[in-house]
């Protein structure tokens, strides 16, 4: 049975207890400029001309074909002080239109700081806000964004003023990032005055330096502790188009593959913890014009999906179909060849192949901590560094084995962001094409050289 309670004036429906967060399935809808922004903020084709029932229309195209295009049912839309004051009866079109199709979360962003440059000017914007949608039982109120302002005891005495301000809004429709960056989970979620509310946690591959899923899934598991059953993944995300990074260039990226950068680890590793811990989640950005991170793209009002893989993926975390294959093949960047298994099913060495379409040049990737074993497709036999520690040595098959031998790192390239080195983890060598291009080449190793002989591109299996 539903409490109700009175806001005002305004009857407001508590929402019943959550058990768990899955029912979110989010993206966030942007600035252009990130929402980092002193002044009125403008979702990715709003603009400062528009009026309410323009500023719907607007809503009505982006946020119907975010949702027809990924299956999300959650929109999380920023607002700030100088938004609500002087763009609101435009804006609130927008958000209208929203909710009218699922979910919103309307975050608050502090310009700079991590926290409310005039708490007078927040508690009116939120006054404003909460008048308005207190009793909507779609709406959610994320109180601030990435409140790294506050030391911790701080924070939580503003969450509970909020809580106790607004005490006829449902707890079960208040969001509370975690300390820091949205990164401390518990820290928030121990305090007993926040009990009932939602928790919300960030994570971002520019967050740590892992390239390996299993370490980026326990990253993110860090963040949440025990409280994944309350806690929502309201920003993460990664490149969905092509685009430079830190003078690393990088394709488009095929998530759908283990280990093609240190991008695929952390998307595949993140959504793979989110799953398993049931949590509904929100990617960053669903749409923001001129991010590669985007999920769409717009020309107008009409969107595009930028990256399938990236979609399967974000599918893959809110609980819907499969995560995609384990199966890969290992192509030298130097020789155009692969990896190769050459059908021998004892112990051998490794060789390369011409063309890419043999099932021995398949191989599939087995998460081990902060490494990988690498599997091969037809002879069962693992890629093994043999023990070898001088350059040249060579690389071979072996049954599975608990030895270091037979653990890899795969590690982002020097050059261009898709391409990858494969370090053994006893012997410290590189997989190494040593450019050979006869057939039945043996594969060699080698120390930390700038030759593209070490350099490897993944791809996904045929």
């Amino acid at each position: 049975m539903l409490a109700t309670v009175l806001l005002g004036s305004t009857l407001v429906v508590a929402a019943p207890a959550q058990a768990s967060t899955a029912q979110f399935r989010g993206v966030n809808w942007a600035d252009q400029r990130d929402n980092f922004v002193n002044g009125v903020l403008y979702p990715s084709g709003l603009s400062s001309t528009d009026t309410y029932s323009s500023a719907a229309a607007v809503a009505d195209r982006v946020v119907g074909q975010l949702y027809s295009i990924t299956g999300a049912n959650t929109v999380r839309l920023p607002i700030n002080e100088p938004t609500v004051a002087g763009y609101w009866a435009t804006y609130t079109g927008a958000i209208d239109t929203a909710l009218s199709k699922g979910n919103v979360i309307l975050a608050y962003w502090a310009h700079t700081g991590g926290r409310p440059p005039n708490v007078t000017a927040f508690n009116q914007m939120w006054d404003k806000v909460v008048a308005k949608y207190g009793s909507n039982p779609n709406a959610y109120f994320e109180v601030i964004n990435e409140p790294h302002g506050y030391s911790t005891g701080d924070l939580n005495n503003m969450y509970a003023g909020w809580l106790a301000r607004y005490s006829a809004v449902p707890r079960g429709r208040v969001i509370l990032d975690g300390a820091g960056l949205a990164q401390n989970v518990a820290a928030v979620g121990n305090d007993s005055r926040l009990n009932g509310t939602l928790l919300a946690v960030h994570d971002y591959s520019f967050f740590a330096g892992y390239q390996s899923e299993t370490q980026w899934a326990d990253h993110i598991a860090s963040y949440i502790g025990g409280y994944a059953s309350r806690t929502i993944a309201t920003e993460w995300g990664a490149a969905m188009g092509p685009g430079t990074k830190n003078g690393v260039y990088f394709d488009a990226i095929d998530y759908s593959i283990p280990s093609g950068s240190y991008m695929s680890d952390y998307v595949r590793g993140v959504s793979e913890k989110l799953r398993s811990l049931g949590m509904g989640s929100v990617y960053w950005p669903g749409l923001r014009d001129g991010d590669w991170y985007s999920m769409t793209s717009r020309s107008g009002t009409t969107l595009s999906l930028t990256n399938p893989s990236g979609l399967q993926r974000l599918r893959y975390a809110w609980g819907l179909g499969d995560g995609g294959s384990t199966a890969v093949e290992i192509r030298n960047i130097g020789t155009g060849w692969y990896v190769d298994g050459l059908g021998r099913t004892t112990d051998s060495p490794a060789g390369q192949g011409t063309g890419g379409t043999s099932v021995s040049q398949r191989w599939i990737v087995e998460n081990t901590g902060a490494h990988v074993r690498l599997k091969n497709a037809a002879t069962g036999l693992y890629l093994d560094g043999l023990g070898g520690t001088s350059n040249g040595t060579e690389a071979g098959q072996r049954g599975s084995s608990t030895a270091a031998s037979q653990q890899w790192t795969v590690v982002t390239g020097k050059s261009r962001g898709n391409d990858v080195r494969i370090r053994n983890r006893a012997t410290g060598l590189y997989l190494d094409g040593m450019g050979r291009t006869s057939g039945s080449a043996t594969l060699g190793q080698w120390s930390d050289s700038n030759s593209v002989n070490q350099q490897w591109r993944i791809v996904a299996a045929g």
